[in-house]
């Protein structure tokens, strides 16, 4: 930026004076830094919207343990069903459950 800075005073430094040179090239490095500013502040705005807070990564994990829970119970009552399909089906199994229980000898 200096270099292009340097070169617009130099030109203008020809056509109207260096006093008159000498204030237009400060309006243009002051609007110039402004918009270097303004950009920074938009770029960052943007970046802030992309990036998760801390609220947003605190409520998915509330979500992940609510879903957690679910397919957890639903694990339970397969097992149990499983095995209840297991033991009814097979006649060893009967037997067995029966010679525990006492109820066969």
């Amino acid at each position: 930026m200096a270099t292009v800075t340097f070169e617009v005073y130099k030109i203008l430094e020809k056509k109207l004076g260096e006093a008159e040179a000498t204030e237009i090239v400060k309006a243009i490095d002051a609007a110039a830094a402004d918009i270097a500013i303004q950009k920074k502040l938009e770029v960052r705005d943007e970046l802030v919207k992309e990036l998760a807070s801390k609220a947003d990564l605190l409520a998915a994990k509330a979500e992940l343990r609510e879903e957690i829970i679910k397919i957890d119970s639903k694990m339970k009552l397969y097992f149990v069903i499983t095995i209840a399909v297991i033991l009814l089906t097979n006649s060893k199994a009967m037997d067995l459950i029966g010679k525990l229980l006492g109820l066969v000898k």
